[in-house]
C-alpha cells in the first residue's frame, strides 16, 4: 500500500475562512490529483467544477513529490495547477477547472505596412533604402510559433489589424509565453526617441572645391578624443560624446572652407524602428500626354494629359533602433538633388520633368545615448546664370543681345548632418529644454 503523508496546518478559529489559514502539504509518492482537491475540497467547503474534458482528464491523473510549509491558499493552488498545466478560478466557494483560457491582448500599434527597395531611378522623387517592416504579419506568425512550440495543442489566434486586438485560446503554458512575448514587444514598439538634426551647407571657396578636409575635424574640436571614422560610399562621419561636441568650435572649422548657412534645424520624435523623414526643397509640377486617341468624326487626334511632379532638394531618411543595451543603431539615407539645367523652369510650359542631377549616402552606425554624429560628405554643383549689359536696354527685346551678355556660375556646396539621438523616458517628465529646445523668447525681446 502506497504510503501518503499530508498535513493541513490551521490558524485561527476552527470555522474560518481558509484565506486567512495556512498549508503544509508534503506529497511523497504518485497518488491521483483528485484526491488532493478532494481533501482541499473537503476542509475549505468547496466545490469542483471542470469546465472541460480535457480537466477532467487530467483530475484523474497523478501528482508527486509536492513539499509545501505554511503556504496560503492561493500558493497552495497555484502551485498544485502549475504542475498539471491547468487554469482555476475560485468564486463564492467554487473552484472552476479549466484546461484552454481565452486571453485578449490589446497591443496599440498603427496599423500600417512599410516596404521599400535601394533601386534609385531618375523616375524618383524619394530615396528607397532596404527595408521591409510588415509588422501584424510578423507578429502573427511569431505568435503561431510560439502556440505550437509551447503545447502539443494549438488553436489558431484571432487577429484583428484595424482593433489593434489578439485573441489566443491556449493552455495555461501557451498563454504565459504569449503573453511575456506581447509585453517584450508593446515595450520595444513604445520607446521613442528624439532626433535633433542640424543641416549645414558650406558654399566652398576657390581653394577648397575638393571639399572639407574630415580629418582635420577632430583637431578643430576642444578635448576631443575620438578619431574620425570610416568613410561610407560619399561620405565620410565621426562621433563624438556631448560633452566634447562643440558647435561654436565646429561652425568655425566649417568657415575655413566657405561660407557657412545654416538650412534646417528640425527635431523629431519617432517611435522605435519607425521612419523619420525631413524633406527640405521644391516641388516641381508638369504636364505629359498620357493618351493620344483617334476619333471617328475628327480629324484631329483627342489628346490626354496628366498632371505629375517632380521633388527637388534634401531628403533625409532616419530610422532609429534602440539596442538591449541602450544605444542607438541609426540607419541613415540622405538624398540631395539639384536641377541640372536650371534654364528648363523658365519654359512657360512643362511637357516633360525637368533633369535632376542626384547625391545619395547610406550609413549605418551604433551611437549611445546623446551622443552627436557629423555626416559629411556630399557635394554638389549649382549652376545659375548672370545677366550683364548696360541698364534698360538689356531688358528692350530683339536689340537686348546687342547691349548683353551671359554668365555661368558654378557654386560647388557641400552639406553636413549634425544628428544627435535622444531615447525618450516615458516614466519621466521631459521638458522643452529636455527635448533640446532653447528658451522662448519674451515679449520684451521679440519688440526689441
Amino acid at each position: 500500500m502506497k504510503k501518503i503523508v499530508m498535513y493541513f496546518l490551521f490558524m485561527g478559529m476552527l470555522f474560518a475562512n481558509c484565506n486567512k489559514e495556512l498549508f503544509t502539504l508534503k506529497i511523497q509518492k504518485p497518488i491521483p490529483f483528485s484526491s488532493v482537491l478532494s481533501s482541499i475540497a473537503y476542509k475549505c467547503n468547496l466545490t469542483i467544477i471542470p469546465l472541460d474534458k480535457k480537466s477532467s482528464s487530467i483530475l484523474n491523473s497523478s501528482i508527486n513529490f509536492i513539499n509545501l510549509k505554511n503556504v496560503t491558499l492561493k500558493a497552495l493552488l497555484d502551485t498544485l495547477f502549475d504542475s498539471k498545466n491547468l487554469f482555476y478560478t475560485l468564486k463564492n466557494n467554487k473552484l472552476y477547472i479549466s484546461f484552454f483560457k481565452t486571453k485578449t491582448f490589446f497591443i496599440d500599434y498603427i496599423s500600417n505596412t512599410i516596404t521599400g527597395s535601394t533601386n534609385l531611378t531618375d523616375k524618383d522623387n524619394k530615396l528607397n533604402s532596404n527595408y521591409s517592416f510588415v509588422f501584424w504579419s510578423n507578429l502573427e506568425k511569431n505568435i503561431k510559433m510560439l502556440l505550437k512550440n509551447s503545447d502539443s495543442f494549438y488553436k489558431e489566434p484571432i487577429i484583428d489589424k484595424n482593433a489593434a486586438i489578439v485573441t489566443v485560446t491556449g493552455t495555461k503554458r501557451q498563454l504565459k509565453e504569449v503573453s511575456k512575448y506581447i509585453k517584450k514587444i508593446k515595450n520595444e514598439l513604445h520607446k521613442e526617441v528624439l532626433i535633433d538634426v542640424k543641416i549645414y551647407s558650406v558654399e566652398l571657396s576657390n581653394s577648397h572645391k575638393t571639399g572639407i578636409d574630415w580629418s582635420k575635424l577632430s583637431l578643430s574640436l576642444p578635448s576631443t578624443s575620438v578619431p574620425l571614422r570610416a568613410s561610407y560610399l560619399a561620405g565620410s562621419q565621426s562621433i563624438f560624446n556631448s560633452a566634447t561636441f562643440n558647435s561654436e568650435a565646429f561652425l568655425n572649422f566649417l568657415a575655413q572652407y566657405g561660407n557657412v548657412n545654416s538650412i534646417s534645424n528640425p527635431k523629431i520624435v519617432t517611435l522605435n524602428n519607425q521612419k523619420a523623414i525631413i524633406s527640405i526643397g521644391t516641388t516641381i509640377y508638369y504636364k505629359y500626354a498620357s493618351s493620344i486617341t483617334n476619333q471617328a468624326n475628327t480629324q484631329s487626334p483627342q489628346t490626354q494629359y496628366t498632371i505629375d511632379s517632380k521633388f527637388v532638394g534634401i531628403l533625409l531618411d532616419i530610422t532609429p533602433q534602440i539596442s538591449n543595451e541602450g544605444d542607438i543603431i541609426l540607419n541613415i539615407n540622405p538624398r540631395i538633388s539639384a536641377f541640372k539645367d536650371p534654364t528648363q523652369l523658365n519654359a512657360q510650359s512643362r511637357d516633360m520633368p525637368p533633369d535632376i542631377k542626384l547625391n545619395t549616402l547610406m550609413s549605418v552606425v551604433r551611437l549611445k545615448n546623446n551622443q552627436t554624429l557629423v555626416l559629411g560628405g556630399l557635394i554638389s554643383t549649382d549652376n545659375s546664370f548672370k545677366i550683364n549689359g548696360v541698364p534698360i536696354l538689356k531688358e528692350i527685346p530683339l536689340i537686348k543681345y546687342l547691349f548683353s551678355s551671359k554668365e555661368q556660375i558654378t557654386n560647388r556646396k557641400e552639406l553636413v548632418f549634425v544628428i544627435t539621438p535622444h531615447i525618450i523616458n516615458l516614466n519621466k517628465t521631459k521638458s522643452l529644454k529636455d527635448l533640446g529646445y532653447s528658451k522662448l523668447p519674451s515679449l520684451e525681446d521679440i519688440d526689441e
